[in-house]
C-alpha cells in the first residue's frame, strides 16, 4: 500500500480569523511517526490513521492504549506525543494541568447510550428518569413501565471516559448513588457483558459510548434506549437532536514546535482527507466531504482481527445450553480470564469436537464427574461477568450435552474423592436445597434426601474404608490407592508395587509422580487400570510440580510451561504456563476437560486445543490486556 502524502494547511491567523495559506507537504516515517495514546473507543481510528500515513496493511498496526485518563497522563509525561482522545472530565484536566499545557482541537461527535437487556420491556426512558435511576431514587423498573423487577444499575470507574461523560451530560452536578463494589464495571466490554449477562434476569441498565457498542464490541442481547424519545443513531448523533451528544479530540502539547510532526498530524485531523478517514471508520465526523480525497486504509476494524478463520467475537452465540443429541463430545473453550491468579476465574464457553460454538463464554467452574458405571457428565456454575467470581446457578450434564439440569439456588460439596478439576465416585453429589442437604446422582435424581444440616456422611470412602489402610486416594470410580497398593471398589487387592502419587482419571489409564527422592529427579508413571506400568520418565533436572492425565495424553507442569507427552511418555510439545513478558503469551488446562489454552496478549486472541495441537476454537477477546495481571 503506498504512503499518504500529508497535506499541511499552514493558517494565518489575522484579526482571529484563519486564512489558509501555502500549502505545504509532510510525509511520515516510521522514524518520526508520532507516539499516540488515546480511549478505547479511539483504537480504530489511530490503527486507520498509522496505516494511511505509514502505508501500512491493517494486520501489520498493533495499538494498545491507556485509556483516558491514563493517556491525558501519557502526554502530560512525555509518553505521548498525541491523544486521539475522548473528554476525561474535570478532575482529570485539573490533574494533569490540561488547560495550560494542552492544545485540543475537537475532531468528532460520539454520545452517551444507555443500554438494557434485550429482554428488558421498556425503550425509552426520559433524561430525568435516568438522573433518577443513577441517583438511587428509582429501584424498580415498575416506576419506569417495566417489569416488577429491581434495577441493577452499572456504572463506570472514575477516570473513564464513559464516567466524564456521564457527570458532565446526564447528571450535570447530580450525586450518583453510592454504587455497590460488583457494580462499578472497570472496563467497557465488562459493562456490556455485564448487562448482557447477569444471571438474576433483564434488570440490568448501564452506559458508554455508542461507537464502541455499535461497532466494536456488538451484542445481540443488549439494547440501546431513546432517551427523551430520540433514539441513539449516526444521524441524530450528527444533527444534535440526541440529547447527550459530546465531541471527542485531537490533543498536543502546547509547546509542540510548529514544524514538528505531533502538530503535523493534529492539524492534519481537521482535514477533509482525515474526517471522510474517520467517516469511512463509521465514527461520526465532524465535516466529513464526499468530494475530497478518502485515503486507502486496508481493511476495518470491524474486520479485525484478520488472518485466523474462523474467529469469534463476544456477544453472537447462545447463552443457554440446549439438550441435545446431535452435538458429540463437548469441550470447554477459554472466553475470557480476570487474573493471573487462581482466586479470580476463567470463563468457558462450551464447543463441538469441530470447534461449533454452543454457547457463549458464561461458566466458571468446570468439574468432570464420573460414576462407579463410567458415565460422566459435568458440573460447572453459570457467570456474572460483573461480578468476576463465582455464582449460582449450576448446571449439571453429559459431556455430549443430550440432558440438562438446572439448579438454581443450590449448593455443591464435592467430597474428597478427587482432584483438581475431576471427582470420582459420583454416585453421591451432594447439594444443599432450601437450606437442608441431600444428594443427587449424575442423572440429577434424587438419592439421598434433604434432610441433613450438614453434608457429613454423604460422602465416603469404598466399603472397606473401617478395615483398610488410612489414607485412600481415589483414581477412578472404582480404583483406589494407599501405601502403593491398588484395590478396587470392593478392597480386592489388584497391584502392590504402584509407584508414585495418583492424579483423578476419568479414562483407562492413571498417571502418578514420584517425589519420594528429593536429591533425585523426579520420575512420572503411566499404569493402566490393571495395575500394569506403561511407561516411566524421569524428568531432567527442571522442577515438575506434578503430573497428569488429560483425555489420551499426559499433561507435566513445570514451574513456567506445561509438557505435553503421549502415554508412553513421549514428548509431543510444551507451551509457557505463565504470562511471558517477550511473546505476551500464557497457557493453562483443564485436565478434565481434556483441553489446553494460549492466550496471546497482543493479538487478543484465546487459542483452545485439544493435547494433540487440533485447535478447536479462537476466540477474540478485546478485554484481555485490562484483565490480565500485568
Amino acid at each position: 500500500m503506498k504512503k499518504f502524502l500529508l497535506i499541511i494547511m499552514c493558517f494565518v491567523i489575522l484579526g482571529g480569523c484563519a486564512k489558509l495559506g501555502k500549502p505545504e507537504t509532510f510525509l511520515f516515517t516510521e522514524e518520526n511517526y508520532p507516539r499516540i495514546d488515546g480511549s478505547t473507543a479511539t483504537i480504530p481510528l489511530i490503527e486507520a490513521v498509522e496505516c494511511a500515513l505509514l502505508g501500512k496493511a491493517r494486520t501489520d498496526v498493533k495499538v494498545n492504549v491507556s485509556k483516558t485518563s491514563g493517556a491525558y497522563e501519557a502526554l502530560a509525561t512525555n509518553k505521548a506525543d498525541l491523544l486521539l482522545v475522548y473528554d476525561g472530565g474535570d478532575e482529570t484536566r485539573k490533574q494533569v494541568n490540561a488547560d495550560e499545557l494542552f492544545e485540543t482541537a475537537p475532531i468528532g461527535k460520539d454520545a452517551l447510550v444507555f443500554l438494557v437487556n434485550q429482554d428488558n420491556p421498556v425503550e425509552n426512558l426520559t433524561t430525568e428518569q435516568v438522573q433518577k435511576i443513577f441517583s438511587g431514587e428509582y429501584t424498580n423498573w415498575s416506576h419506569l413501565g417495566g417489569n416488577d423487577e429491581p434495577i441493577r444499575a452499572y456504572q463506570r470507574g472514575i477516570g473513564s471516559g464513559s464516567q466524564a461523560l456521564m457527570d458532565k451530560l446526564v447528571m450535570q452536578g447530580l450525586p450518583m448513588a453510592e454504587p455497590a463494589k460488583v457494580r462499578v464495571i472497570e472496563s467497557m466490554g465488562g459493562l456490556i457483558d455485564a448487562v448482557a449477562n447477569f444471571v438474576g434476569g433483564p434488570t440490568g441498565i448501564g452506559y458508554n459510548v455508542f461507537y464502541y457498542v455499535t461497532e466494536m464490541r456488538k451484542n445481540n442481547y443488549i439494547k440501546l434506549l431513546s432517551v427523551d424519545g430520540v433514539e441513539p443513531t449516526y444521524e441524530s448523533i450528527q444533527s444534535g437532536a440526541y440529547p447527550f451528544v459530546s465531541e471527542f479530540y485531537s490533543v498536543i502539547r502546547k509547546s509542540e514546535p510548529a514544524d514538528s510532526p505531533a502538530r503535523a498530524l493534529h492539524e492534519w485531523m481537521l482535514s477533509d482527507e482525515a474526517q471522510n478517514l474517520m467517516a469511512s471508520e463509521k465514527y461520526v465526523a465532524l465535516h466529513a466531504n464526499p468530494k475530497a480525497n478518502t485515503p486507502h486504509v486496508d481493511g476495518n476494524y470491524a474486520m479485525y482481527p484478520q488472518g485466523e478463520e474462523p474467529v469469534y467475537f463476544p456477544g453472537t452465540n447462545p447463552y443457554a445450553l440446549t439438550p441435545s443429541k446431535a452435538y458429540g463430545k463437548l469441550y470447554f473453550y477459554l472466553g475470557a480470564i480476570h487474573s493471573e491468579s487462581s482466586s479470580s476465574p476463567q470463563f468457558y464457553g462450551l464447543c463441538t469436537a469441530d470447534g461449533k460454538i454452543v454457547t457463549e463464554p458464561i461458566y466458571t467452574v468446570a468439574t468432570l464427574l464420573t460414576d462407579s458405571k463410567g458415565n460422566t457428565a459435568y458440573l460447572c456454575f453459570r457467570s456474572d461477568l460483573a461480578r468476576k467470581t463465582l455464582s449460582n446457578p449450576a448446571i449439571l450434564f453429559t459431556t455430549d450435552g443430550s440432558w440438562v439440569k438446572d439448579y438454581d439456588d443450590a449448593q455443591f460439596c464435592y467430597g474428597f474423592n478427587g482432584a483438581a478439576d475431576s471427582v470420582i465416585n459420583a454416585d453421591f453429589i451432594a447439594v444443599k436445597k432450601d437450606g437442608q442437604w441431600g444428594a443427587v446422582n449424575m442423572n440429577g435424581e434424587t438419592v439421598l434426601p434433604f434432610d441433613r444440616s450438614t453434608p457429613d456422611g454423604i460422602y465416603g470412602q469404598p466399603d472397606f474404608r473401617n478395615s483398610g489402610p488410612e489414607l485412600m486416594l481415589g483414581i477412578t470410580a472404582d480404583r483406589y490407592l494407599a501405601s502403593g497398593k491398588l484395590y478396587d471398589a470392593k478392597g480386592r487387592l489388584i497391584a502392590d508395587d504402584i509407584k508414585g502419587l495418583p492424579m483423578a482419571a476419568a479414562g483407562n489409564y492413571f498417571v502418578t509422580t514420584d517425589f519420594s527422592a528429593q536429591s533425585a529427579p523426579v520420575v512420572i508413571y503411566t499404569y493402566t487400570l490393571d495395575g500394569k506400568m506403561l511407561a516411566k520418565l524421569e524428568s531432567s533436572s527442571e522442577l515438575v510440580q506434578w503430573a497428569s492425565p488429560c483425555g489420551d495424553y499426559v499433561l507435566a507442569r513445570l514451574e513456567d510451561r506445561i509438557k505435553v507427552y503421549d502415554r508412553q511418555l513421549q514428548e509431543l510439545y510444551e507451551l509457557p504456563l505463565r504470562l511471558d513478558e517477550t511473546e505476551h503469551r500464557y497457557a493453562y488446562m483443564r485436565q478434565g476437560a481434556g483441553v489446553l489454552y494460549d492466550s496471546n496478549l497482543t493479538t487478543k486472541f484465546h487459542h483452545t486445543y485439544l493435547p494433540d495441537g487440533t485447535k478447536l476454537v479462537t476466540w477474540y477477546d478485546p478485554d484481555m490486556g485490562e484483565n490480565f495481571a500485568q
